[in-house]
């Protein structure tokens, strides 16, 4: 399994190089806040290219993240990526925070600031999550946030995801789910 490059109207979702080094550093500090020399920016951008081939040679789904750019110019507009998430089901039904978890293939996506609100994010989430219903052959797909991240649940509700909101704040990671199923799958 190898996702090798995605397109749609405007975007191309591709795997990373080590010549984005610099769009990943800044990205890295202005989507996530890591705010890291280079060095440890070039290690991390280094294991996600090694992991491209390591998972395909494994036989393995493709977690990894993957730059975002424009169709026409190839500008660096941000990342998605495939994540293997565990989601603690019980805490989003109000049970104890340590109910069992529950592996899922995951999702996320993340733009640069001068990029946001023209859509770039659905889109690429959309690529993203066609691949991992039609060639992945997934059977449901999360993505996960924080509750003041109104833009992310935006994306989700648009993606068809059902919102799942925890009712405490454990685990921190979990505080928003969004949950599709493969319309396949029934």
């Amino acid at each position: 399994m190898k996702l090798e490059a995605l397109a749609t109207a405007r975007l191309r979702i591709r795997q990373f190089t080590p010549d984005d080094i610099d769009d990943c550093r800044r990205f890295r500090r202005e989507v996530f806040g890591v705010d890291e020399a280079r060095a440890p920016a070039l290690n991390w951008l280094t294991w996600t290219v090694d992991n491209y081939r390591e998972l395909a040679d494994l036989g393995q789904p493709p977690y990894a993240d993957y730059a975002v750019e424009l169709r026409g110019d190839r500008s660096f507009v941000g990342s998605v990526g495939i994540v293997p998430t565990v989601i603690p089901w019980g805490a989003l039904k109000g049970e104890r925070s340590d109910a069992l978890l529950s592996p899922e293939i995951g999702m996320f996506w993340g733009i640069m600031p001068e990029y946001r609100r023209r859509g770039y994010a659905g889109e690429a989430a959309c690529a993203l999550l066609d691949y991992l219903f039609t060639d992945l052959k997934a059977r449901q797909v999360v993505a996960t946030t924080e509750r003041d991240n109104i833009a992310s649940q935006r994306t989700m509700a648009k993606l068809g995801m059902k919102l799942l909101h925890n009712p405490t704040d454990e685990p921190h990671w979990c505080q928003v789910v969004g949950l599709i199923v493969n319309p396949r799958a029934s």
